[in-house]
Parts: C-alpha cells; structure tokens; sequence
C-alpha cells in the first residue's frame, strides 16, 4: 500500500508540474517580480511579528526561487501533492470510508490551483493551508482525549501566529472532527474557535491587523487592497463540506468492487468538469501575453517580443512594449509602422499610478534617456508592489543612482540586493562603480546614459503629454544614441502632428542627431512634399520609397470611390505611413 501511494503522488506530482509549467511558465516569472526577499534577521523578525508570519516568511522564501527556469511549476506543484494527500490521510482517519470518495482530497487542492493563477494571491495562502493540514495530521496521531484538547489549544495559538486565520479552519476542523467521531468532549472543543476568534479580535483593537476579513478569513492571503475571488474561499469551504460528508456517511457500508469502479470513474468525471469550468472561469489568460512580454523586456529578449507582435494590436501596453523593443534594436522609426500602432498610447501610456505601468514606464524613460523619470518611476513600482519591494525596480534605482554619481543612496540598495539568492552575483558586480566616475563612464549601459543626464532632469509628469517630453535635448546631449531622437520624430507621426515633424527635420536633419532618414521618416517627407519632388532628393529619399509611392498612389485613386478601399490597400501598403496617415 505504502508503494502505491508513493507511485500516486509521484503521478499527482509530475501531472500537475507539466500542466503548471505548460500553462504557467511566465506567470511565475511575473509573480516572483512583486516580492523581495531578504535573507536577514531583522527582515525575518519584522515578518514573524506579524499574524500568519511564519507561512509569509516560508512563501517569500520559496517565491524567490520563481525567477529560476521550472521552479514556480515544481514548487506549486509539490505544495498542491503535499495537500492532496495530507487532505486524503485526515479524511480517511476521520472516517475509513473516506477511500470511496477521492473527489473530497482533491477539491480543496483544485481551489487553490485556480486561486493562483491570480498574480493578487500571495503563496502564503497554500503554504498555510498545508500547515493546518499538518497540524490536523499531527492531532489525529494523539490518543488521549487529554492530550488532544491540550494539543487544540495550543496549536491554535501557534497556528494564529505562525499562519494567520487559517486557526479558525484548524478549530472547526477538530470540532466536526470530534463530531463525526461521537465524542463526548466534543462541547470542548469549542474553547479553541473561541480563542482563534479571540486572538482575531485582539489584532484589530491593536492595530495589527486592520480589518475583521483580515483577522478571520482568507483575505489575509490576497493583495489587501483588493477584493478577492470568490474562489479564493472554496479550499476553506471544500475542506469543511468534506468532514460534513463524511458526517452523513458514517453508517454507509463499503461498496462492492462494480460499484467501487463507476463510483471512481464518476468522481474523476466530475473532477474534470470542474477543473476545466474552474480554468474557464477564473484562468487569467488575459494577462498571459503582458506576463511573458514583461518577461522578455526584464531579459532584453527583444526579438521574441518583435517576432510575436505581427497580429493585430488591441492592448496599448503590448503595443508599448513593442516599440520598446523595436527602440533597443535601433529599429523603432524604420519599422513601427509596419506594426499595428494605435496612437501616441501606443508609444507612451498615460501612467495610472499601478505597479506594472510604472515599471513599463520606468523601461521607457530609461531606453530614452530620460534617468530622473526612470528613476521616479521605478521608486513608484518599488514602494507598490505587493510584497516588500520589486527586485527588478531595485536595480534599476542602483543603476539610476550609478549614473548620477549618488554613491551612498546606489551602496544602500547594492546592500539590499546583496541579501537575496538570485541577484546577489548582479549586485556585488556594481560594486566595482562605487565611487569610481571613470568606471560608469566606460560601462556601455550606464556611461552611454550618464550623456543624457544634464539635459533629462526635467519632471515631466505632469506635463499633458509625450509631446512636451524633452526627447530633442536628451538627443542634443548624447547624438550617438539614437532612441531618444527615434522617439521624438515617431511621436510626432503616430500624432500626425505634420507642422511640428516638419520643424524636427529642419532642426536635425543632416546632422550629427540625425544624418539621415530612417524609412518612416522618408514616407512622411513624401507626404509633407507630395508635389515637390525636389524636397525629396534633398532629405535623401531612396528610389525604392518613390516607386512604391507611386504604385501607392495608383492604387488609391483606382479605388477612390470603393468602400473597401482601406482593406484592399492594406494588403500591399499596410507597412507603411502612407496608409497609416491616411485611414488610422
């Protein structure tokens, strides 16, 4: 038997590692990115002062590890295993005839599977769960009735402490437990949901805990400024329902083998109509291509985002994302225009003060050279994030202090780096730039920025919008780097500001900003010149440009009263500004 268990949870085990992999492979890249774990006592003792901080401390630590390839799958996936059996041995010691009906073990685990893929739910949630099943398993080893209410009482204080309101789930366990069991000091054992309510209410006169949900539910687990899925309840409920089945079971007799068998199959039916409903309904596929496009832009894999943003555009922060990667390949105002583009959103949201546009905006005003917004930005997405802080945002704020030469504020945040598992190696490195100008001056990253600097200190947030940016004096003090002056001409074009594209090209081109047209800029040219063909040769325009403009133009006239004008165009001039200026 004892091998046949073991051949079960290794099964559970690798089917669920493959499912969350498959599926949720960016997810935990995204997840491990809201929390910041610190490898240091007085971090340790901060959290355990908190109720539920032993099962927080626990979850950070293993939250770390997402950043890893594999690990998020193989850590929920281990921690999902551990539930199930934990669940299914504390049922069968309640009542043997629990073995009939393994749908009960598995529904609590299958709550918090789809509870996760919300990025808003904290793994302190699982880790505590399987720490009240723990505590229930070490319960049920105890024989004397004695021993067993001393051990309620105390394990609901340590379970308080140590994993927040899962106690009050512990206390009512042991009670149906009792129940089910016919014992005579079951009246006792509410003594223990008294103190769990208790030491709940003791939180709140004292302000450690701010609110009755906090103290008494599993809300605790969930970004508390937020109100959570109702899914996030049903491992609670499942659990309770479970005892409560078996309760009305108690006088059942064991079913023959026939029915065993389509009793099993029946139950795995109905596991698998309610995982596949349960994905449908609370999956948050939604946000699975900002996850993996985040994921690309954090490893500067440009070209993935590039390569899988050819369909049609309808989200504006995949859009940004993607003319940030055509900008690091030096390739925004030759090829945007061939993509879907939507507007100045499009190259720049509007900041909605929430964690993840403050980090995409922080990669902008970084990638243009504007380092006081960057900087601005990535403290804002530092100080929201729903853990302690974001390890990405944290060095960007490193390097941000680098450039400006601001040693002590950098040595900080090298310090607080230094203190976790994956970037300790990356921040020991920018050691080497502490108070050594020279060395920032010759790195190819933060020398390169540092050129920006006396022309990029401008606040510009609360300017209207990225047309008041001051891209054309960032390009002024460092001509070389040609992001910030690619920014500026393609701004003015997804705007279809003419007069003021006009003024650009007057003011840089032919010089060191700007020596020569990139492919966009050539097809507005045309458009600000159509009928001066002289003004062409003088910015350069290359022959091929002319004679697609031509076969452009042919084609409008040819479909000048046809409603399907747009869509027929499309086809051979989709990529070009010609039709963008035209019909978007």
């Amino acid at each position: 038997m004892k091998y046949k268990i073991a051949l079960y949870c290794l099964l559970l085990f690798t089917l669920l590692f493959a499912f969350l992999q498959l599926h949720s492979e960016y997810h935990y890249y995204y997840v491990e990115q809201n929390q910041l774990f610190l490898n240091t006592w007085p971090y340790l003792m901060e959290r355990l002062a908190l109720p539920g901080g032993g099962a927080l401390i626990l979850s950070e630590f293993l939250v770390q590890f997402f950043a890893y390839p594999y690990a998020g799958a193989l850590i929920s996936a281990a921690l999902l295993t551990g539930i199930v059996m934990l669940t299914a041995s504390v049922l069968y010691k309640i009542a043997p005839l629990a073995v009939e009906w393994p749908i009960l073990a598995f529904l609590p685990a299958l709550s918090l599977l789809l509870i996760q893929f919300d990025f808003n739910y904290f793994l302190q949630g699982t880790v505590a769960f399987l720490l009240m099943l723990l505590f229930i398993e070490g319960y049920s080893l105890l024989k004397s009735p004695t021993g067993q209410f001393c051990y309620t009482f105390m394990a609901t204080l340590l379970l308080f402490w140590f994993a927040g309101p899962v106690a009050l789930l512990f206390a009512v366990s042991i009670l149906l437990y009792q129940a089910v069991r016919r014992s005579k000091q079951v009246y006792w054992y509410f003594i223990p949901i008294a103190l769990s309510l208790l030491c709940g209410l003791i939180c709140i006169e004292t302000g450690v805990t701010g609110d009755y949900r906090l103290a008494f539910l599993p809300d605790l687990y969930y970004h508390h400024q937020l109100k959570p899925e109702t899914v996030l309840y049903f491992s609670w409920i499942a659990l309770l329902l479970a005892i409560v089945f078996l309760f009305l079971l108690r006088k059942g007799k064991t079913s023959g083998k026939k029915r065993l068998i389509i009793q099993g199959l029946l139950q795995l039916l109905l596991l698998a109509v309610l995982f596949h409903f349960g994905l449908e309904k609370y999956d948050d596929r939604k946000s699975e291509k900002f996850k993996r496009f985040d994921y690309y832009a954090r490893t500067g894999q440009w070209d993935a985002i590039i390569d899988q943003s050819k369909d049609k555009q309808t989200n504006y922060l995949y859009l940004s994302l993607l003319n940030l990667a055509l900008a690091e390949k030096g390739e925004l105002a030759d090829r945007a225009f061939t993509f879907d583009q939507k507007g100045v959103n499009g190259i720049f949201p509007q900041w909605n003060k929430t964690t993840n546009l403050s980090i995409l905006l922080s990669d902008l005003f970084f990638a243009m050279g504007n380092i006081a917004n960057a900087q601005e930005m990535a403290f804002e997405a530092y100080i929201s994030a729903p853990g302690y802080g974001n390890p990405r945002m944290l060095k960007r704020l490193i390097q941000t202090n680098l450039i400006y030469g601001h040693w002590a504020v950098a040595e900080k945040y090298i310090t607080l780096l230094e203190q976790t598992v994956y970037y300790r190696n990356w921040a020991h490195d920018q050691r080497r730039f502490l108070r050594n100008k020279a060395a920032v001056e010759q790195d190819p990253l933060l020398g390169g920025k540092r050129e920006c600097l006396p022309t990029s200190r401008q606040n510009v947030l609360v300017l209207p919008d990225i047309l008041d940016l001051p891209l054309s004096k960032i390009a002024e003090a460092n001509p070389s780097d040609r992001t910030a002056i690619e920014y500026l001409g393609t701004t003015y074009l997804v705007c279809k500001e003419m007069n003021l594209f006009q003024q650009f090209l007057d003011q840089y081109y032919g010089t060191d900003i700007l020596p020569a047209l990139p492919r966009s800029f050539q097809e507005a040219v045309i458009i600000l010149h159509e009928k001066d063909p002289e003004q062409w040769k003088k910015y350069g325009i290359g022959d091929q440009i002319i004679r697609r403009f031509t076969g452009y133009k042919q084609q409008v006239l040819a479909y000048k009263n046809d409603p399907a004008a747009p869509g027929l165009l499309h086809r051979s001039f989709g990529d070009t500004y010609w039709f963008y200026f035209m019909f978007k």
